[in-house]
């Protein structure tokens, strides 16, 4: 493992050190690298460390400067043992202030620690050798840093204090930073200049550096005398406030999950409706455009999103329109932008219940994803990721989890044996194995090991929704047969209660929202009776993968009336009596012509093509159905229960890999369990224990408008294998009725390379984050 690289950003109180600390964090992420932002002498990840500096920063507490001395390094000792263990698992780790500055406060400072070589003996007593591999001190006039920190407000000792001081300080950092070779940058340009000239020495540095001296050095002869020849001869920028840490808002375990602090508990009280609930609302207090993209970050990253919130946005509060752009470049599509007003979260939701819980069309949803996100990880609680019906009995219950597990394990180690393996193969030259090539071929790792995960799999939802659909999802889930959805129902209406109580008050009053979920609910139990009684059963193994079960028009000429209507003055009629008397190449002139002249899959042609539709019945695996199960524009979208019964398909590459055997055994573990659920006369339940990879049975219809987007997009190179086949299946039929208008989708990918498809989605979209960096 390449080793990380410490790197400290120095300064007085006042010249932006956090501003500029979130704004290098940021370009290194877009870089592709591991980043951790700390604060040193308290690392957020040291609770020892926290609780020593916020006795030092609290003025309840008066001492001497021997005893700030004794206690600032005693913190650091702590501190740097956090860093430097991050720097060895190869993070990068940008630190917020070092031991310059308890030198330039406590001794250049306040001037009452008169022996200079004890006070380098303390530091370097609790450095013990751990130096940074970069230390930038930023510099700027007195009369800006008092500009800058006006209007903060008096809360820690060093806060107001007055332009002596500072100017000491100043002098302080300055000559050490002469004396050690450190670079100093003149903090009085705009933003952007600083952390430009920042990031010129920090990629000189993730090259290769020595690492700064920490030798005692000569204490200056004169404080004025480096005040005069380091000052700045630039004008000061305008003043701007600089973002402070106000207390560590997550901590990690020792399995490295994250844990949310006290602090971080009262900053969620004030953000969501709760803190520690599966399901919970936004308040104003966050910006709708901060709560887009934070969902946006859904689908690559596998936290609670309450954990990515403090991990990510809280400290970047008031730049949300650069924040949702740069989310949305690196891990959204345009379903992004849907995302403005009334947002929900469902936290630890089965795939069972993800698909219930997107089953509106006048809603917008965002989950995790299989496709990026290894689901090997453990809890704080030593658990997998999945869920178990809470009624089971105690012995179907350990049948149940220890099955789970196995399943889980089975997936943790394949899916990186996969990655391995797929590495390995790579027929990408070793020079260009970057950032993008390891996301690539992890992503293809996950796409083709997702059929081993359960449906009980857990995942978090964001929906965005009006109170008029939330109130529709809600009754349906409400009036639901699946235990898990009325109970989801229940808290999402107590949740969503909270922040826009007017429009769901009468969600569950017996003359609405009761009559509406008891009709739902008598209605389904009826049918379902009635099925059982008039239906046969098929037990048939095999399967049509595509059947295109109906469509209109029956000749799609008929259309062109249509496709002139708006540019004409005639009632509908007349116009399809004259051009139903036009000769072929007539009508065919009009439809091209309407077709247009498309240059990307988004030029889609007009609402004419409304009039078109297609009806499919259709065969895949569940993890298929996920991602396809999630476009609004559909019509009679529709599933059977899952069963194991229709079989599964093994991935060429798994087989390649030699890992056969590995995948079968989850199959053969989910059918067993399958079986016992069953037995216990709980088939809904039953559900819960089937595989992604397992087949199942859906229909859907849609429009030929719709069919371009659906068609175009589920064929494109970066999309999942499995769904790419099945769409180029049902595009070749529709193209058997219909071939103009097939003919028109000309963004149908037909084959690619795998591996080559998914590094350049990833190359691209590292090209789009450099542009948004310069």
């Amino acid at each position: 493992m390449n080793r990380g690289k410490y790197i400290v950003i120095e300064g007085p109180q006042g010249v932006g050190k956090s501003t500029q600390i979130m704004e290098l964090t940021r370009r290194l992420q877009i870089a592709g690298l591991p980043v951790r932002t700390l604060r040193e002498p308290d690392s957020q990840s040291d609770l020892t460390a926290r609780a020593i500096r916020q006795l030092t920063q609290d003025p309840r507490y008066p001492m001497n400067t021997t005893t700030e001395v004794l206690l600032y390094n005693a913190a650091r000792s702590q501190s740097l043992q956090v860093i430097e263990r991050s720097v060895e698992q190869g993070i990068i780790c940008v630190v917020d202030r070092n031991y310059l500055t308890t030198l330039a406060i406590q001794y250049y400072g306040r001037g009452d620690v008169p022996d200079y070589e004890t006070i380098n003996q303390i530091i370097n007593f609790a450095v013990h050798g751990v130096e940074p591999d970069l230390c930038i001190v930023l510099d700027a006039p007195v009369n800006v840093l008092l500009e800058r920190m006006a209007g903060r407000g008096a809360g820690e000792r060093f806060d107001n204090l007055e332009a002596s001081f500072l100017e000491r300080v100043r002098a302080g950092y300055l000559w050490e930073a002469e004396q050690r070779k450190l670079p100093v940058v003149f903090a009085t340009e705009d933003t952007e200049s600083i952390a430009n000239e920042i990031w010129k020495h920090v990629a000189d540095t993730l090259a290769i550096r020595e690492t700064s001296a920490a030798s005692a050095v000569t204490p200056p002869a004169s404080i004025k005398q480096i005040i005069e020849n380091k000052r700045s001869t630039v004008e000061p920028a305008q003043s701007s406030s600089e973002q402070t840490d106000e207390g560590a808002l997550l901590t990690k375990n020792k399995l490295g999950n994250f844990i949310v602090t006290p602090a971080g508990t009262e900053y969620l009280r004030d953000v969501v409706t709760s803190p520690d609930q599966d399901i919970y609302a936004f308040t104003d207090k966050l910006s709708p455009i901060t709560i887009a993209a934070a969902m946006a970050r859904l689908s690559r990253r596998g936290d609670d999103m309450r954990v990515t919130i403090l991990d990510e946005f809280a400290t970047q509060l008031g730049k949300d329109e650069k924040l949702l752009q740069r989310i949305i470049t690196a891990y959204g599509d345009d379903s992004v932008q849907q995302l403005a007003g009334q947002h929900l979260v469902v936290e630890n939701a089965s795939n069972l219940l993800t698909k219930k819980l997107e089953w509106g069309r006048l809603a917008a949803y965002l989950e995790q994803s299989t496709r990026y996100i290894y689901f090997d990880k453990k809890d704080a609680n030593g658990r997998y990721r999945y869920y178990v019906p809470p009624y089971l009995s105690n012995k179907l219950k350990k049948r149940y989890e220890a099955d789970m597990d196995k399943l889980f394990d089975i997936y943790s180690e394949l899916v990186h044996k996969l990655t391995t393996y797929i590495q390995q193969g790579s027929t990408v030259p070793e020079a260009e194995r970057d950032g993008a090539w390891r996301a690539a071929t992890r992503a293809q790792a996950c796409d083709a090991a997702r059929p081993l995960l359960p449906v009980a799999t857990t995942s978090t939802v964001g929906i965005f929704a009006s109170g008029q659909a939330l109130e529709s999802l809600i009754m349906h889930l409400l009036g639901d047969s699946l235990p898990e959805a009325r109970e989801t129902g229940k808290h999402m209406l107590a949740e969503s209660r909270k922040v826009m109580q007017t429009f769901l008050e009468r969600a569950d009053k017996p003359d609405r929202g009761g009559a509406m979920i008891a009709y739902q609910a008598t209605t389904r139990q009826k049918v379902s009776e009635l099925a059982k009684k008039h239906l046969s059963t098929n037990y048939a193994v095999e399967q049509q993968a595509v059947t295109l079960v109906d469509y209109s028009p029956r000749n799609e000429l008929d259309l062109v009336a249509d496709m002139l209507y708006e540019h004409s003055d005639l009632p509908l009629d007349e116009l399809q009596k004259q051009v139903k008397t036009w000769p072929y190449e007539r009508k065919v002139e009009v439809f091209q012509g309407y077709m247009g002249e498309r240059l990307n899959r988004r030029h889609r042609p007009g609402r004419a093509l409304e009039k078109a539709h297609y009806s499919w019945d259709l065969v895949c695996d569940y993890g298929i159905f996920r991602d396809l199960q999630r476009h609004r524009m559909v019509d009679d979208m529709e599933w059977q229960l899952l069963t194991p019964r229709y079989g599964y398909d093994i991935p060429e590459i798994v087989d390649e890999a030699g890992l056969t055997d590995l995948f079968d055994q989850c199959f053969d573990i989910s059918l067993a369990l399958y079986s016992e659920l069953q037995k216990a006369h709980l088939p809904l339940e039953a559900q819960y224990a089937t595989l992604l990879g397992h087949k199942m049975r859906w229909k859907v219809t849609y429009n030929a408008r719709e069919a371009f987007h659906f068609h175009e997009l589920r064929t494109s190179p970066q999309g999942h294998p499995g769904y790419r086949k099945l769409v180029l299946e049902m595009h070749e039929k529709l193209a058997e009725v219909h071939p103009l208008m097939a003919e028109a989708m000309k963004f149908i990918n037909q084959d690619e390379n795998p591996e080559l498809t998914r590094l350049a989605a990833e190359r691209y979209t590292q090209f789009k984050l450099k542009k948004l960096s310069n």
